[in-house]
């Protein structure tokens, strides 16, 4: 099995992926499964190689906030790299998802013997929280049109098709707004021909048009995933 879709494992000495890829089972996951759930005890660690999966925190009135997506660029379950067991957020599968699943125990004593590992997994821990931060701002600042065409661009670049299921529902949640603003949203897309929108799926029409609608925060998230990690990481090609 190829590890050339996971940016993280391609990054690192091949004797260290391969290694990961011995210890680790290839799994899959459907729209919705839950991966990682709030406050309990992290037992694997997932390279992703397809897919889209999403980090919520869940809301005393139990609606969620999208805090990150993650997709072939990094990893869930990064706290074990800082030998922090649980987190408080849930992590949702958001396009149907395939990854390398490693055991907790075989992560860290991999982290004692390759310390390229422990290097590239600090950095994309740093990496993940500036993501989060800058989603922070966003959804503080700018107009559910412009985060909107945001969210479709960055989960069109993690997926394989250019149409994937999304259900106002969902999208909704993920952007902390109404299905009535989720649909008049998308329907102004749809009339201007930048996407369509049919029975749950969402199909990018016009991609250079879609970049045109969405904030600038589209872009920074590339230039940091570019400016953070070192020279020649196939991260930069993000």
């Amino acid at each position: 099995m190829s590890t050339k879709n996971n940016l993280l494992l391609a990054s690192l000495p091949l004797e260290v992926s391969a290694d990961i890829i011995k210890a680790s089972e290839f799994v899959h996951y459907d729209l919705r499964d839950k991966v990682v759930q709030p406050d309990e005890p992290i037992e694997f660690i997932h390279f992703i190689e397809s897919g889209v999966m999403s980090l919520l925190k869940i809301m005393e009135d139990g609606s969620a906030v999208e805090l990150a997506t993650i997709g072939n660029e990094g990893m869930l379950d990064i706290p074990v790299a800082l030998d922090i067991h649980s987190i408080s957020a849930l992590v949702m599968c958001q396009v149907e998802s395939s990854a390398w699943r490693i055991p907790k125990a075989d992560f860290n004593k991999l982290k004692k013997t390759a310390p390229s590992l422990v290097q590239l997994s600090l950095r994309y821990a740093m990496v993940l929280f500036e993501q989060i931060a800058l989603t922070t701002g966003c959804n503080q600042t700018h107009s559910v049109d412009k985060r909107c065409a945001k969210w479709i661009l960055l989960t069109h670049d993690r997926s394989e098709s250019s149409t994937f299921p999304m259900t106002q529902e969902f999208l909704a949640n993920m952007l902390g707004i109404s299905r009535t603003i989720v649909n008049a949203t998308a329907v102004k897309l749809s009339e201007r021909k930048i996407i369509s929108y049919v029975r749950g799926k969402i199909t990018i029409l016009d991609r250079l048009a879609l970049e045109a609608e969405s904030c600038n925060c589209y872009t920074a998230l590339g230039l940091l995933y570019k400016n953070s990690m070192v020279a020649g990481d196939p991260l930069a090609s993000y």
